[in-house]
């Protein structure tokens, strides 16, 4: 065996002569750590960090010269020139001996971060990053460079990936992990200005192509959070990617053309069709997360012009739009017919419908409006969806890529369409979703299920076939992995394409996916076995110990393909068994939830620090991706009460969600709170298990947190926890949570937003620090700057003045149909205002936690038995009965528009139910009927809960009933709930339990048609709910025997039992369980 050369060709680095002995040393450096971890752990012990850095920094200080003295910029990135030479295809590009010594030292530190963790972080220690990114300017850097550091630095992220990621914490790492120091460095200005010039390059060669395409690859590899994304958005990338997804589309490969493109000459801009899952892929990696990104790259100009979103064009442009052109992506799929198309109706109307017609002096010389023929009828059940149908031709585009094209294509693709789904779903347009669901249902996601069954086929180390290329495993890894996440996301809330997933057998797969995942891996390769250890290695004294040492091993590819795909399985799970029972048991068939237990168990930390250097088996734990959608697979399970009384019981999941209750990472707190919301319901045989171990008193911790998101889901598992309890467990929460503490939350704190926010995640004051709806630290006061399409400094026109003051209003709108740049700014604006303006957002968690706490409150007084009075008299005394009063009383005026801020009027509903408010069209109010100078009441949600306390104060002690003059104004409310509501209010305040109430009863009837009351109940009696009206006849039928001098029937069916049973969907039961939320 011969001997190393790594002392020889460090002692030249340390200590060069000449560039092209040190290009030498490198070389043999690089050739003897190749494949060799043991030579790469001599290499970093030895000090081999620090010359690497000197090198790359030394060749960055000279670029930077050359950047400010030599080059030339011609049309901002259209075109540069450097050193007298323009860089573009086909010329030879300059070439120095630092510029090979430059690459040599990238490869070096290449082959070294191909080791995994424990080499990337000496180099991350040794700070070897800034001088790679500064080597990606290729205005003055050779191509060659660029592409080699571009291999590199992937590299790193790849090995970062691989890093224990469980040492996370709700306040940030116990120590910097790899992952935080590369995001640090990586998104800065500089560097994505640098991203940005290499995605503008003109006239793009092969080596050009290349550079675009590791980029993107880089971008959608380390973009993890919506700090990173917006970063992305400010420096113009995601505009620089929808021009260039929008000429591939429209001039691009001819298989990725739309019809009627076939003849145009290909563009020179058009990058090839190779490339276009590393455009996707990055579009998503951006827009993720966000309805404003997600509208700021379908509204961008390239593709308004391409993908035009009605007959006109937004401006002259030489890309050619594909309107007109859409349908033809789609197959002949038969529409979903509605009510009026129902192939009878027409044909035969209803007995008593002709005098409804009446005369049609238009009509033919017929005396009566003509009946539609059975060739309408048939025309009518024939139709088919129309592009039309889609929000933007893009969602057809993409579907015909997905059909069309196979492999990372598809799947980014299909990844596109689950994010534009998810934007068309939180501002629905005027088109019914039930015919762009079927296009998908048939189009998409049998496709996907497909794939997700190939891959786990070529995945599966018990398959027998004949393995193919390494290229191709890692590729079938991938699709396993990323196509579940996509699975879960396209389905997540639609029964439709739920029920496609089912059909096409996804079930099975996932669940057996889910437990391969928890087979014992085989590592991929051994270490070599050497005499010395590595402990009897002499340090040099001289060397920096930070950039020398090597870090923990992490983990092993095969590991962290195990718990990717599993994370995929549990996601989609989860997804599929939201809302049917019937996929739940299939799951339970498939032996799914022993699984989904497993996955709630986390790492123990303390042990494996002990043990750094021990490898994690898949049973040994799960890291916090894992744990979260483990928890959302629970949460979906626990939505039934036969598998909540049965299968959960039987795998123990209550005390895996319990222990998570304390977990270190606030993300995962939240995620198992919300299972918490099910288990603790009044018919779960876990409640009082869970409440003995203390769940009830961590809860309580954890509602006074200043993560709203852990607010609303800690009083959403209270509300359930005290529902049917015993009085002592209901005292015993309300002083655990402070009564101080709960009028406050009930009336809603009024916060000042100061300047830059704090880092805290948990201890932080709510303000700007608060995280954000996906729990992470946003700077919205000090946003970036977004160029190209800047929306705010841009003055409305007078006409758009009213709807630029009621950002809710707007964005409850249909899309416009006809766009042009003043429209496609003010719904950009309106939806940058809902998301990211600080004010608006509070007030909206404000609301909803409001909610939860009202809704607290009428569950601590909610009980049919004895003790319901006791706990009002308990409740009352303890807050103060004329404050509790004049709390309720402050919900129910009405206050003045002019000093409410858009989002108190029109707040954004929880995702589980929208309010009608929300949407006017749902009241038949039209937008000119919405004035901001007349009186508004709170939102309904709001009033709903507060009509449901005084009900059950109703149904306590006479002296406990007041404030019903403020209940009159809901009587003709829009919402029919709260119309049934306040029925409910008087049913109770009549009901006589016994002959010996009559008097009371009397005087109450008596009152209420005082009030005025009595004459807004027999109004309801012809109310349009059929609810409303039954409910309003009962009302008044008793007013009437009382007022009559009889006696009231039995119309509720036992008073407060029948009362409060009949509204169940908020206090309790089924409909009160904490199920999914689609976006929060």
């Amino acid at each position: 065996m011969t001997r190393s050369s790594i002392p020889p060709a460090l002692l030249e680095l340390r200590s060069p002569s000449t560039p092209s002995a040190q290009i030498a040393a490198l070389r043999d450096l690089k050739n003897e750590i190749v494949g060799h971890d043991q030579r790469k752990e001599m290499a970093v012990r030895s000090g081999v960090v620090g010359p690497l850095v000197r090198i790359l920094s030394e060749g960055a200080r000279r670029v930077g010269k050359r950047r400010n003295g030599g080059g030339v910029e011609l049309n901002g990135s259209a075109g540069r020139i450097r050193g007298g030479e323009a860089r573009i295809g086909g010329v030879q590009e300059d070439w120095s001996a630092e510029d090979e010594m430059r690459l040599q030292a990238v490869l070096v530190v290449g082959s070294l971060a191909l080791g995994g963790p424990a080499f990337v972080t000496p180099l991350l220690a040794g700070n070897i990053l800034p001088p790679l990114l500064d080597s990606l300017a290729p205005s003055d850097v050779p191509s060659k460079l660029i592409v080699a550091t571009l291999r590199t630095i992937i590299t790193i992220a790849d090995a970062v990936a691989l890093d224990r990621s469980w040492t996370e914490t709700a306040d940030g790492p116990l120590r910097p992990s790899a992952s935080t120091v590369m995001a640090a460095q990586l998104y800065t200005k500089t560097v994505l200005d640098s991203f940005a010039e290499i995605l503008v390059q003109p006239h793009p060669s092969m080596v050009v192509h290349q550079e675009i395409s590791l980029t993107l690859q880089l971008i959608t590899k380390t973009c993890q959070d919506d700090r990173q994304r917006n970063l992305l958005l400010g420096a113009g990338i995601l505009d620089v990617l929808a021009t260039k997804l929008a000429v591939m589309a429209a001039s691009g490969d001819g298989t990725l053309r739309a019809i009627g493109c076939e003849s145009r000459h290909q563009s020179r801009e058009a990058l090839p069709a190779m490339y276009l899952p590393d455009i996707l892929e990055a579009i998503c990696a951006i827009v993720k997360g966000s309805n404003y990104r997600t509208a700021r790259f379908l509204y961008s100009q390239p593709i308004i012009e391409v993908f035009p979103m009605s007959s006109k064009s937004t401006g002259a442009s030489e890309i050619p739009n594909l309107d007109g052109h859409s349908d033809r992506f789609l197959p002949r799929l038969q529409a979903v017919a509605n009510k009026h198309e129902s192939q009878f109706s027409k044909a035969f109307p209803a007995l008593g419908s002709m005098s409804m017609l009446g005369m049609n002096p238009q009509g033919d010389g017929g005396q009566f409006a003509r009946i539609a023929s059975f060739t309408e009828a048939h025309a009518a059940m024939n139709r088919t969806i129309s592009g039309d149908e889609f929000e933007s031709p893009i969602f057809p585009w993409l579907i015909n890529i997905a059909r069309t094209r196979h492999g990372f294509d598809r799947l980014s693709a299909a990844r596109l369409l689950s994010m534009l789904k998810k934007y068309s779903e939180a501002y629905p347009s005027d088109e019914s979703p039930k015919n762009r669901e079927r296009a998908l249902a048939f189009l998409v996601v049998p496709l996907l299920v497909n794939m997700i069954q190939e891959a786990a086929h070529s995945c599966d180390t018990k398959n027998k076939s004949p393995p193919g290329n390494a290229q191709q495993k890692v590729n079938d890894r991938k699709f396993l992995e990323q196509a579940q996440i996509v699975l879960a996301d396209l389905i997540e809330g639609s029964p439709a394409l739920q029920k496609a997933a089912v059909d096409a057998r996804a079930i099975p797969t996932l669940c057996t996916i889910l437990k391969r995942s928890f087979d014992p891996v085989a590592a991929s390769s051994k270490p070599l076995w050497s005499p010395r250890t590595s402990a009897e290695d002499v340090i040099d004294p001289a060397v920096d110990p930070g950039s020398s040492t090597l870090g923990r091993p992490g983990l092993t590819p095969e590991l962290l393909h195990a718990l990717r795909y599993r994370e995929g399985a549990l996601r989609s799970i989860a997804a599929l068994t939201d809302r049917e029972d019937a996929y739940r048991k299939v799951v339970i068939e498939n032996g799914a939830v022993a699984c989904i237990t497993e996955a709630l168990v986390p790492y123990s930390s303390q042990e494996l620090e002990e043990n750094s250097a021990k490898q994690p088996g898949p049973k040994d734990g799960n890291p916090i991706p894992v744990l979260i959608a483990a928890c959302w697979a629970a949460r979906s399970m626990s939505r039934s009460v036969s598998i909540l009384r049965t299968s959960l019981i039987d795998y123990g999941v209550a005390k895996p969600i319990h222990g998570l209750l304390t977990h270190p990472n606030v993300e995962v707190q939240i995620a198992a709170t919300e299972v918490l919301c099910n288990l603790v319901l009044h018919f779960s045989p876990m409640r009082d298990s869970l409440i003995e171990a203390g769940s009830l008193k961590t809860i309580c911790e954890h509602a006074h947190s200043a993560n709203s998101r852990m607010r609303l889901n800690s009083l959403w598992a209270l509300k359930h926890m005290v529902l049917t309890a015993t009085n002592e467990i209901k005292i015993k929460c309300l002083d655990e949570l402070g009564t101080g503490w709960l009028i406050r939350t009930i009336q809603g704190e009024q916060r000042d937003f100061p300047g830059p926010p704090s880092q805290s995640h948990v201890s932080t004051p709510i303000g700007m620090g608060t995280p954000n709806a996906a729990g992470e630290q946003v700077d919205l006061l000090n946003a970036v700057d977004e160029p190209s399409m800047e929306i705010d400094e841009e003055p409305s026109s007078s006409g758009d003045e009213d709807e630029d003051n009621t950002p809710e209003v707007l964005l409850r709108r249909p899309p416009h149909r006809t766009f042009n740049s003043s429209t496609i700014r003010s719904e950009l604006k309106a939806i940058k205002q809902s998301e990211q303006d600080p004010r608006l957002r509070a007030e909206h968690d404000d609301l909803r936690i409001q909610e939860q706490a009202l809704d607290f409150i009428r569950n601590l007084i909610a009980e049919s038995k004895a003790g319901a009075a006791e706990m009002i008299d308990h409740l009352l005394s303890t807050i103060g009965s004329t404050r509790f009063f004049e709390m309720m009383a402050s919900k129910l005026r009405p206050t003045s528009s002019s000093s409410s801020s858009p989002s108190t009027i029109f707040p954004p509903s929880p995702a589980r139910t929208r309010s009608p408010l929300s949407n006017p069209r749902d009241q038949g109010l039209t937008f000119g009927q919405l004035h901001f100078n007349q009186p508004v009441l709170a939102p309904p949600e709001i009033l709903l809960s507060v009509v449901f306390i005084l009900i059950h104060i109703a149904n306590g002690r006479p002296q406990h009933r007041a404030l019903l003059g403020l209940v009159l104004p809901l009587f003709q409310h829009p919402d029919r709930r709260l119309r049934v509501a306040c029925v409910w209010l008087v049913n109770n305040l009549t009901w006589m339990d016994d002959s010996s109430d009559m008097p009371a009863a009397r005087e109450r009837a008596m009152s209420l048609k005082t009030l005025g009351v009595a004459a807004k109940v027999r109004e309801l009696t012809h109310d349009q709910d059929l609810d409303t009206r039954e409910r309003a006849k009962t009302a008044v039928e008793q007013i009437d025997k009382l007022l009559d001098g009889g006696n009231v029937g039995q119309g509720m069916g036992g008073g407060m039992e029948g009362g409060f049973e009949g509204r169940r969907p908020l206090g309790s039961g089924l409909g009160g369980m904490r199920g999914w939320r689609g976006g929060d």
